[in-house]
């Protein structure tokens, strides 16, 4: 086996193992990667592309990442497992991805470095094992800005084309690719154009069909619920996405910015990447949308390039000799991968804390609703993954992702309205949670009587029955 086969599969093992392992102590799985698995095993089941049957609303944003645990499913793999395993494979592709682009950059020395920077990133080993599209929508990322450098455009465009249907996102980066493609060669518009079309084309047909809507109704129902709540001021959620609360955020920032003038400077390259990150970092600082990490993990191994390329100009004014730099820049490499993975698997306990609070709470909320509830009860419910994949109950999201009636009630704080409105036999509320201060309301109680308090250090819910 060649040097450049033998460190790609070292990095791909170290990015797949190092995730199994906190997987294995710790269990994460998101509340939220249970509502694309609600979706994922209907569509297996056949009843279609819904959450509650014969409702046809989009309350993914993740259609494609849907489709292929529908697929998965089929094949009779627990939807878990199905999750995990894309996350896996994808991880130890990109690992493998960015070693490529770093040589395709001359990184020489350090082209191990941007992999080992991402493989013990700490925020990108907790999200990629979330049970969420997270790891899979940053191979797709990576893979188009890998082959745009390699001047493979149809490639790049096909990569930016399948991340526009595995996450909102993906459609400024798509925005972005052929924009520059088609400047660059405007007489082979047609050609550029058949690939987005041919892949995005059809989704958005069935989509306008199926759904009335090419736009996830998830997104409007977020934008209506943290109008009210949850959003941070565009300084605080740049603080955030940077690291710039620590030394390690400013360290960093100020190795991107060599980075990406040593990269413009000596290759002309780097633009589009840092085009598409300064346009990232403004959306999530602008938009009003809660900053859940899984959202922002896709950003880090395009600003490791950057970071990376920042070390590398840095170890080049370094006299060192020849036969032994690159042997160095290796140990460097790991070095920075055992140190980040020391750091992130800090995050162990409260991971696997938050994921016994999930149990014992969510979970088995879940289960309790399954046994108590009739089977065409309605649920209204806050935080529907596991309550809602658990129950197997029709779900009134009171969050509105996939119930849009509550999202005119959720955009004006009428929380009460909505329940009082639509009469669910059962309601289930967090006692911290803006959207349910009415508990305590004497015209609720009036309609609702309590039957079952669920409850851990840090939260708890209550369950109610319509009277």
């Amino acid at each position: 086996m060649s040097r450049l086969r033998l460190i790609g599969t070292g990095l791909f093992a170290a990015a797949l193992l190092t995730r199994l392992g906190f997987y294995f102590l710790t269990g994460y799985t998101a509340d939220d990667a249970f509502i694309t698995f609600r979706y994922a095993e209907q569509i297996a089941l056949g009843n279609g592309f819904v959450y509650n049957i014969g409702e046809r609303v989009l309350g993914t944003t993740t259609p494609l990442f849907t489709l292929l645990l529908a697929i998965t499913t089929l094949l009779r793999i627990p939807v878990i497992w199905g999750a995990l395993a894309i996350s896996l494979v994808a991880s130890g592709l990109t690992a493998v991805v960015l070693y490529k682009f770093a040589r395709a950059l001359r990184f020489t020395h350090l082209a191990i470095l941007p992999a080992a920077l991402y493989i013990g990133f700490p925020r990108s080993i907790p999200a990629e094992i979330s049970g969420m599209e997270t790891a899979f929508f940053t191979l797709l990322v990576i893979s188009a800005f890998y082959f745009q450098h390699r001047k493979l455009g149809i490639y790049a465009l096909g990569m930016a084309t399948l991340a526009s249907v595995t996450r909102p996102e993906g459609i400024g980066l798509l925005g972005l690719l052929l924009a520059y493609n088609l400047w660059q060669d405007r007489s082979s518009w047609l050609r550029m154009l058949f690939t987005p079309v041919m892949i995005l084309g059809p989704w958005l047909l069935f989509s306008w069909q199926y759904f009335g809507s090419i736009i996830p109704h998830s997104v409007t129902a977020k934008l209506a619920l943290y109008s009210q709540f949850g959003t941070m001021p565009p300084t605080e959620a740049l603080v955030y996405l940077l690291y710039l609360s620590s030394p390690f955020g400013w360290i960093t920032l100020v190795l991107l910015l060599i980075g990406a003038w040593e990269l413009n400077r000596s290759q002309n390259a780097g633009q589009l990447e840092l085009t598409w990150l300064v346009g990232i970092f403004l959306f999530f600082s602008l938009s009003r949308t809660h900053l859940f990490h899984w959202y922002i993990t896709p950003i880090y191994p395009v600003f490791l390039i950057f970071v990376a390329a920042g070390i590398n100009y840095l170890y080049g004014r370094i006299r060192i000799a020849p036969s032994r730099s690159a042997e160095l820049g290796d140990w460097i490499g790991v070095a920075a991968m055992v140190g980040l993975m020391a750091l992130a698997f800090t995050q162990v306990s409260y991971y696997r804390e938050m994921q016994q609070t999930t149990e014992r709470v969510h979970r088995e909320i879940g289960t309790y609703l399954f046994a108590q509830a009739p089977p065409d009860a309605i649920v209204a419910a806050e935080d529907i993954g596991y309550i809602g994949y658990y129950s197997k109950r029709n779900i009134l999201d009171r969050d509105g992702l996939v119930s849009p009636i509550a999202v005119e009630y959720n955009r004006t704080g009428r929380y009460f309205d909505l329940v009082n409105d639509t009469r669910p036999q059962y309601l289930v509320a967090s006692i911290d949670s803006p959207i349910s201060r009415f508990i305590d309301d004497e015209n609720f109680l009036v309609q609702y009587h309590e039957l079952r308090r669920f409850s851990d250090r840090t939260t708890e819910y209550r369950v109610y029955q319509r009277r």
